[in-house]
């Protein structure tokens, strides 16, 4: 998950500077990157879930750091993937101009922080002896 959000985020950095109208190696990229952001997408949300039950059923209350972590992933990834997935279908099978740019912006932006966090927390949770 870390290694798809310092991907995510070169890839959408450097393709400013080598195909910023992405209609070359830019968009090449970018279409080999739309699935596993997708994959990356549900697993976030599958950390989210796993996350906010573990601190549901525990025994602390209020708002803590966990707590929010917990909720941010949970409902940011479901949030950005719902955005992703109409996007990316108004960009597949429909006309471009379904397709908004600033919403990509936002996509690219949001979703390497959300694989981040999930993926910190996957390597701490294995880390840790049960």
């Amino acid at each position: 998950m870390q290694v798809l959000a310092v991907v995510v985020w070169v890839q959408f950095v450097a393709s400013q500077l080598y195909d910023p109208q992405s209609i070359g190696p830019g968009s090449i990229a970018w279409d080999i990157l739309n699935p596993l952001m997708v994959l990356g997408g549900l697993v976030t949300i599958w950390v989210g879930w796993q996350r906010k039950r573990a601190f549901d059923s525990g025994a602390e209350g209020g708002l803590t750091t966990d707590y929010f972590e917990a909720n941010v992933t949970l409902y940011a990834g479901i949030a950005v993937l719902h955005l992703f997935l109409w996007n990316w279908s108004g960009k597949t099978f429909s006309a471009d101009a379904i397709s908004f740019h600033w919403v990509w912006i936002v996509i690219d932006i949001v979703f390497p922080l959300l694989y981040l966090s999930a993926g910190r927390y996957l390597v701490r949770r294995d880390a840790v002896p049960a």
